[in-house]
């Protein structure tokens, strides 16, 4: 079994914490990005918006107590992921569709049933692409409000550190890592750290993978899902 370090926001990192104990692994949970939920913004009209959007269950975290959110639950939602789509079915949604776990299956998924009227995207304030103009190129009309931000945090707080060197295994920490900017935030906080321990890394895409380069060896799942990353994490330990 290994020793695994979890970076991801707190809710998120619980959760994985709690599925990789039940498989017996060790955990080390020190969040390195902390999601923000941005003030109310200039919506357009719901009751011209036919269908919603979603690249990430941060955005379902975000608005769910936000009176618009009543009515647009209601509307067909298309998640990036099953992870989102559980996230927007635990919200009220009904009608929840999952796409593969890119921006492009999400574009594929939300062509291959395109709403009458425009798709409402609830989005991060920082991206990693455009789902807007993807949808445009497919002749499908959108509107992004941004309703969440997800802030990188310095540095691995001083018990994840102290936890991370203690005895007796000798063995690499592995250090799953689920987006490009999740990445970003551990390379730096393990690059201001010269005396951290070695790392193996999980990540899910070759761009995430990128931000990892020259900090130890990484693997990458065969899907871009955290049942990818689980079944990697046992292929590699």
């Amino acid at each position: 079994m290994a020793r695994v370090l979890v970076t991801r926001p707190r809710e998120a990192a619980a959760r994985t914490a709690r599925r990789l104990e039940a498989l017996g692994h060790e955990v080390i949970v020190a969040p390195l990005m902390e999601t923000r939920a941005l003030p109310p913004a200039d919506w357009p009209e719901t009751a011209r918006i036919s269908a919603v959007a979603l690249t990430s269950e941060r955005a379902v975290e975000a608005v769910c107590d936000d009176p618009r959110w009543s009515r647009l639950r209601g509307l067909t939602v298309f998640a990036v992921g099953e992870r989102t789509a559980e996230g927007a079915r635990a919200a009220g949604a009904g009608d929840v569709r999952a796409a593969g776990g890119t921006l492009g299956t999400l574009v594929d998924l939300i062509a291959s049933e395109p709403p009458e009227g425009p798709v409402l995207y609830l989005a991060g304030r920082k991206r990693s692409g455009d789902l807007v103009a993807e949808l445009a190129g497919r002749g499908i009309r959108s509107v992004m409000v941004e309703v969440y931000d997800a802030v990188p945090l310095p540095a691995l707080d001083a018990a994840a550190r102290m936890a991370l060197l203690a005895p007796p295994d000798p063995g690499p920490i592995v250090a799953p890592s689920y987006s490009r900017r999740s990445a970003e935030a551990l390379a730096a906080a393990l690059r201001a750290w010269p005396e951290r321990p070695n790392f193996v890394f999980l990540a899910l895409s070759e761009q995430v993978a990128g931000a990892l380069a020259g900090l130890g060896p990484c693997h990458v799942a065969e899907a871009p899902d955290e049942d990818a990353l689980v079944a990697l994490l046992g292929e590699t330990c």
